[in-house]
């Protein structure tokens, strides 16, 4: 007899023995001790998790010369066809190559036909959703009312490729991938069974390369077996799936931890010159940071596959990282995986990504910046501060300080400091202010005339504008020192300005002395003057307009 893979060989013969998916056996039978058989079903989930499987043990159960029965006898000349695929009462094709719509006709013929010897005629159609649309619709009917004893069982791993008229019409149920626990304790029954000698990390290795699926891990198995023999290492095994090491894992978050940059591009080297794909190594990175965070958020658990040998030293790794410093690192290994995998040059994107990692500062919350610098805030002993009267944009009644005579030594005074004039004499001198500015600066002046002194706080002027004269308010800002120089020259006395917004109706009240202003004047003045202003007039023959 030829040689029967492990796949088949130990495949699931009763209910109880189908790993992982109790909530659809325990269904199944449930409806077949009460004999509420549906029409048809629909089996979704990933690849070798079990569905064509359950489906051939629910054929078997309703078609036992002992049933229909949960528990099938396995004797009978029914359940042996089942199992050898020669019942000709279940009738098992697969979708993709007979998808059309002549198949699906050829089927619904067969089905007028009584089962013979069993007591139900099952259609198994594994991958329906390669079906085309024809084929679903020329199915329609005969899912909504189908004859007494037929039974359709569909298996897919799409069922959104499944049109929603199908789905309505079938019991679906929703296959489960399988736990990497569950796949290991599997693979150690076969392997006791076939008396082969295997270490727990080359069945945690098996179980991961896996991903789910029980199918996958047990023809991985089988090839090791072809390989290794009868004694089954994990080296041998991580040799023949061409699995990075776990060591060199741990050599990496070791590199991080020691700032190890000459030694990070020591590992590309060796990771190059052992063979080992980039890409594998990345998601292999990403998988090991990813335990390294479960196992500082809630410590080793289930989810983190890994062997025992290795289980403290995660703990012991994770307690150097912060959850933050993990998260980054973690989604550099992701980046560079996608880079890796579009680029020609993936050593060079690899090597980027190990310095970025060992280059990396360790994150801080920024709850704890903010602490520190309120403490710091505390130790510092605080500045003298020196008080400024707060502006007010209503007018006041000033009170005339003490005259205090200047000296020509004397260094500024504070700004709380009174001046030796009072408003009224700076009222009275702000024109002279203003001739002077425009002699020197008439581009000034002309911002400045559109402003007026509203209030003397100490040694600041206050400078009122109209609100919407934001735009000579914030130019005079700029100037204020040259302004200032001038108030100086012309009263003797150092002031500071200070340029505020107020209603163009409170500035008019503060004008005590109208100004007389000929802008015609104004204008010819300030082209003699401004060069660039006298440019734009020769280019644009421009003219003063009333």
């Amino acid at each position: 007899m030829s040689y029967l893979v492990l796949a088949r060989k130990y495949r699931p013969m009763f209910f109880e023995d189908v790993v992982g998916q109790e909530h659809v056996t325990k269904t199944l039978q449930n409806a077949i001790q009460q004999n509420r058989i549906a029409g048809a079903y629909l089996f979704c989930g990933p690849r070798g998790v079990g569905k064509t499987t359950v489906a051939r043990l629910l054929s078997k159960a309703l078609n036992c010369d002992q049933g229909p029965s949960i528990r099938p006898c396995n004797t009978c000349s029914s359940c042996l066809e089942v199992n050898e695929s020669r019942s000709l009462d279940v009738l098992e094709i697969d979708g993709a190559s007979n998808r059309g719509i002549d198949e699906v006709r050829n089927l619904r013929e067969s089905l007028r036909y009584s089962p013979n010897p069993g007591k139900y005629r099952i259609n198994i159609i594994d991958e329906v959703h390669m079906l085309t649309n024809e084929a679903f619709n020329a199915l329609l009917k005969t899912l909504e009312e189908p004859p007494s004893r037929v039974l359709f069982i569909f298996a897919t791993t799409e069922p959104h490729k499944v049109p929603a008229t199908i789905l309505s019409r079938c019991q679906r149920f929703d296959f489960r991938r399988m736990s990497t626990r569950q796949i290991v304790e599997q693979l150690r029954d076969l392997c006791v069974r076939e008396q082969i000698s295997i270490d727990e990390e080359s069945l945690l290795l098996i179980a991961n390369k896996g991903d789910g699926s029980m199918r996958d891990s047990e023809s991985i198995l089988d090839q090791i077996i072809a390989f290794a023999g009868n004694t089954i290492t994990a080296a041998e095994t991580m040799n023949l799936l061409g699995i990075i090491g776990t060591h060199f894992f741990f050599q990496t978050t070791d590199l991080i931890k020691g700032k190890n940059l000459s030694g990070g591009m020591e590992l590309i080297q060796k990771i190059f010159s052992e063979g080992y794909d980039f890409n594998e190594f990345l998601i292999g990175l990403e998988d090991h940071f990813r335990n390294l965070l479960v196992a500082k958020t809630t410590g080793i658990n289930e989810s983190v596959n890994v062997a025992e040998a290795y289980a403290q030293r995660y703990l012991a790794d994770a307690a150097f990282f912060s959850v933050e410093d993990l998260l980054r690192l973690i989604k550099i290994a992701a980046d560079t995986e996608n880079q890796v995998r579009r680029s020609s040059n993936s050593r060079l994107h690899l090597e980027i990504a190990l310095i970025k990692m060992i280059n990396m500062n360790s994150s801080v919350q920024l709850a704890q910046i903010l602490s520190e610098l309120e403490e710091v805030k505390k130790k510092r002993p605080d500045p003298e501060i020196k008080p400024i009267t707060p502006l007010q944009s209503a007018p006041s009644h000033t009170v005339s300080p003490p005259a205090v005579s200047k000296t020509a030594g004397e260094s500024p005074s504070s700004s709380s400091q009174p001046v030796g004039l009072s408003f009224e004499d700076f009222e009275k001198q702000w024109l002279n202010v203003l001739d002077k500015v425009k002699n020197s600066r008439f581009a000034l002046g002309a911002l400045l005339t559109e402003g007026w002194p509203i209030r003397l706080d100490g040694r600041y002027l206050e400078l009122g504008f109209a609100d919407k004269n934001g735009f000579y308010k914030t130019s005079v800002e700029r100037q204020a020192a040259d302004v200032e120089e001038v108030i100086e020259s012309v009263t003797g006395v150092r002031v500071k300005l200070r340029c505020v917004e107020i209603s163009a109706e409170k500035l008019q009240k503060f004008r005590k002395i109208p100004l007389q202003l000929n802008k015609g004047e104004e204008f010819a003045q300030l082209v003699q003057n401004n060069s660039i202003v006298k440019e734009i007039v020769r280019l644009f023959d421009a003219e003063f307009v009333k």
